[in-house]
């Protein structure tokens, strides 16, 4: 038996009703994408379904099919995550439930409407760890026993800095945002570059304006 990403499931869940969805013509037109990024969609499309059926099959899991589609995926889910960002950033477009859920769009990503903004931060609980994924937990400090995010809570905004052992602390600059966790349980992903070296995860609350809160304190991991 193995473990097998949630992350990296719903993904591929995703990207296989997301890209040929939008790379469709009459859809290129309404979303108003390039030449050059359905070029890149397709081309991603085609090389993700060959890293992740690899990743899925018992036979071949090992290392470097977890590689694989890790790097896939943090690779690819820029591209995926800027589309998404283009059809929902485009306020002549009025969605339609179908779109909003190929391209998992909550109702509230589309409705600007005031929200107040997240104070506090999250507490962050790593839970598990396997090869080249760990999976966090995040707890609302204010009533950790009762409710897992604050009523006014959109999402877990995620940023990660990956150092070297025995590196000082990265500066704010060097940390990425990852993709924003509508669940207080999540998982962050490796490839095989950064085993070995130290991860700092901070987790902040975001409105449904897209605003963010403060910053958790880093939960400083090795990678394995």
């Amino acid at each position: 038996m193995y473990d097998l990403s949630l992350k990296l499931l719903k993904y591929n869940f995703f990207v296989n009703a997301f890209i040929p969805y939008v790379t469709l013509p009459a859809n290129v037109t309404r979303y108003g994408l390039t030449v050059g990024e359905v070029s890149q969609l397709t081309a991603f499309l085609t090389s993700w379904n060959s890293k992740f059926a690899s990743y899925v099959d018992p036979l071949m899991y090992g290392p470097i099919s977890v590689d694989g589609v890790n790097t896939a995926y943090l690779s690819g889910f820029p591209l995926t995550q800027s589309i998404r960002n283009k059809i929902k950033g485009n306020v002549s477009l009025t969605l339609s439930s179908e779109e909003k859920a190929i391209s998992m769009l909550r109702a509230s990503d589309t409705v600007w409407s005031r929200a107040p903004l997240p104070k506090n931060a999250p507490t962050l609980a790593c839970i598990f760890t396997t090869s080249m994924m760990m999976r966090f937990l995040a707890i609302n400090p204010e009533l950790p026993f009762k409710k897992a995010k604050p009523p006014y809570v959109h999402a877990i905004g995620v940023k990660m800095a990956i150092v070297g052992v025995g590196s000082p602390p990265p500066p704010p600059e060097a940390y990425v945002r990852l993709d924003d966790e509508t669940e207080t349980i999540f998982e962050t992903l490796f490839t095989a570059g950064q085993v070995g070296k130290v991860a700092y995860v901070i987790a902040f609350y975001v409105n449904s304006r897209n605003e963010a809160g403060n910053d958790s304190l880093p939960y400083i991991i090795t990678i394995v």
